[in-house]
């Protein structure tokens, strides 16, 4: 088979693979309500401004955010070591943590939530846009748990990748 033709099937398997998931996984969301309450919403003077939209984001993302990286960081298979994880808040949330303080695998998770809760909005949004892509998808997180496998595994290139898997 022609390669450019079997890369476009795996596509196209991913795709269907990913969108069986989004959908079990929303089953509780009428599609048909959300249109309305939108509608609903756009017609509303307040939210032409912007006001309730951008602090019930603000306040979301901090929830999910909340929710998504400790389970993710967690992961004794994602993360086999206090120092693996270190390196994945050094290298891909930019964080620089003492290593110094010897703390426990616990604390540090508390520590990397509570910086990361700082972040202006665009850097939230684009963060929590990117662990949900992690820790909600089981095949790229799998993917991603190969990948470390590898000698010469970088978190930079795999996060980058990301959106190809």
């Amino acid at each position: 088979m022609e390669k450019n033709k079997k890369n476009k099937i795996s596509q196209a398997i991913n795709l269907m693979e990913e969108l069986s998931w989004l959908l079990d996984n929303k089953k509780n969301i009428s599609l048909k309500d959300s249109v309305s309450l939108l509608k609903e919403m756009v017609d509303n003077e307040s939210f032409n401004h912007g006001s309730l939209l951008s602090s019930k984001v603000k306040r979301s993302n901090k929830r999910v955010l909340v929710g998504i990286l400790p389970e993710l960081l967690q992961d004794e298979e994602l993360f086999k070591s206090t120092s693996e994880m270190l390196d994945f808040a050094d290298n891909v949330l930019k964080l620089k943590v003492s290593r110094a303080s010897k703390r426990s695998r616990n604390e540090y998770i508390g520590w990397i939530v509570c910086e990361l809760s700082n972040l202006n909005d665009n850097q939230m949004i684009s963060f929590v846009d990117s662990l949900e892509e992690i820790a909600g998808n089981d095949f790229k997180l799998k993917q991603i748990k190969e990948a470390k496998k590898q000698p010469n595994f970088s978190w930079n290139e795999t996060i980058s990748k990301l959106g190809r898997l």
